[in-house]
């Protein structure tokens, strides 16, 4: 289960990562990219979902430290994108990449758990919406720009 696992998100990773490269240079474009890429790639096969996002939690021990060390490169990838913003958040950068790493999972467990599924593209929008309110004027970044 760990094999299979750890190429789920080494594939999701690769994934992104190629859609993230791929959009023009906006914070704003490389978080839609990201997003859809990561939503979509996971989406396309109902057992990659599980595996990822509920499977791996019912695993406990057995699969918690390759749990998190996908954690930790999926934050990285939101770090690193976030670097390039405007603005300095006013928060730890770290936590707030778990926050909305969080946010995600939650999405795609309920796609996984639900009959029918919300369609995937509400759940890229709805992602996309939490992550622009977070990195926009509107969200915690607005008060480090006054």
């Amino acid at each position: 289960m760990r094999a299979v696992y750890e190429r789920c998100i080494e594939e999701t990773l690769r994934s992104v990562s190629e859609a993230i490269d791929m959009a023009p240079p906006t914070l704003d474009d490389r978080i839609v990219a990201g997003i859809a890429e990561y939503i979509r790639f996971v989406t396309k096969d109902v057992r990659r979902a599980r595996l990822m996002h509920l499977e791996v939690r019912r695993a406990g021990n057995v699969l918690s430290g390759a749990r998190q060390q996908a954690v930790a490169s999926f934050t990285k990838v939101i770090e690193s994108s976030a670097r390039g913003a405007a603005r300095t958040p006013p928060l730890d950068l770290h936590l707030l990449a778990l926050g909305l790493i969080g946010a995600i999972t939650e999405l795609l467990i309920e796609w996984v758990m639900t009959e029918p599924s919300p369609p995937t593209e509400q759940l890229i929008e709805t992602a996309v919406y939490i992550f622009r309110r977070t990195f926009s004027s509107g969200g915690p970044l607005a008060a480090s720009a006054q």
